[in-house]
């Protein structure tokens, strides 16, 4: 169930870049700020990645013992 609230954190943060991408390109945001948010939200993307393979991991450990 964890996971699953993960993955949802996975989506959100797409769409999150996405809007930022949006705002750059609608002039809202300027592109120093706008780079620096998506640095920012790949880097919360290879956490949340890693975060879900290690929780897959152990559930596949405990499911085998």
């Amino acid at each position: 169930v964890y996971i699953q609230f993960l993955r949802v954190a996975q989506g959100s943060l797409k769409e999150l870049e996405t809007h930022v991408l949006l705002a750059q390109t609608v002039e809202l945001l300027d592109k120093p700020n706008a780079d620096l948010l998506i640095e920012r939200s790949e880097e919360i993307g290879r956490l949340l990645r890693a975060l879900i393979r290690s929780l897959q991991e152990r559930q596949q450990k405990d499911d085998r013992e």
